[in-house]
């Protein structure tokens, strides 16, 4: 069975709690509601808990945006949530593998960049956000990785004979994302698994009935109950182990 598009959904939500026929998302202000409820809930549902189906996802990360002259420096992407594992491209073996760097705490990180001489020929000095002077090395690849804002990652060192731009070129995380999704695109659906798409729908309805009507829809709170039950264990559907179940939100750089 087809997942249902965002229109569709919201069709669903404005039958369900008596509301004009809805042909367009943007039609009346109680489309619009309908779309605001949806957004609410697709948002609140993602969060509860880490989602197998949301985990393990490689990503590049971005290129600080201005043209910043902190060449060891790049954004975690606005979808992930936490960093997993963060490797880098080794190009001195012969099939150019992937090697992970080591996380190390903020105060760890320091620690370790400040015991290098800054008088070094390979060694340039980066005074951080805080203020904070770090001693990276310029001729190797790095090895170390911190945050210290769980929006940008440091690394300890980078290597200009490949280039400036290398980092960002030749690291990949595996990281937890948050998948976006465009609500004013009324073809678009939502990238879940089919089980919390329902569980979602029949939330949107019961909440849209107490919000938009002061009522409320047994049926669908039930609905939604059920589904929240089944959701707490979510089958792996692929051949891997399941993850510890955690509660809670943990850093961006998974530490």
């Amino acid at each position: 069975m087809a997942k249902k598009t965002i229109l569709q959904i919201v069709k669903t939500v404005g039958q369900r709690i008596g509301a004009d026929e809805i042909d367009a998302l943007d039609e009346t202000i109680e489309s619009l509601d309908i779309v605001g409820v949806l957004i609410g809930v697709y948002e609140e549902v993602i969060s509860r808990k880490s989602w197998e189906f949301l985990r393990g996802h490689p990503r590049q990360l971005d290129p600080i945006e201005g043209g910043s002259l902190q060449y060891n420096t790049l954004n975690i992407p606005d979808d992930v949530t936490r960093v997993e594992k963060l490797t880098y491209r080794d190009d001195n073996t012969s099939n150019e593998s992937y090697k992970e760097l080591i996380y190390l705490s903020a105060a760890e990180f320091v620690a370790t960049v400040q015991r290098r001489n800054p008088i070094d020929d390979n060694v340039t000095t980066i005074v951080n956000d805080d203020g904070v002077r770090l001693f990276i090395e310029t001729d190797k690849p790095p090895k170390y990785w911190t945050s210290f804002d769980e929006e940008v990652i440091t690394f300890d060192a980078y290597d200009l004979d490949r280039g400036i731009g290398n980092l960002a070129s030749d690291s990949v995380i595996i990281a937890d994302i948050i998948p976006a999704v465009d609500f004013t695109d009324p073809a678009a659906v939502l990238p879940v698994p089919r089980r919390m798409e329902t569980l979602i729908i029949n939330d949107a309805i019961s909440t849209a009935a107490v919000a938009l009507r002061q009522t409320s829809d047994p049926k669908a709170e039930q609905v939604a109950r059920r589904q929240s039950i089944a959701m707490r264990d979510l089958a792996v559907r692929t051949n891997q182990d399941t993850m510890e179940k955690t509660y809670g939100r943990r850093s961006r750089s998974g530490r």
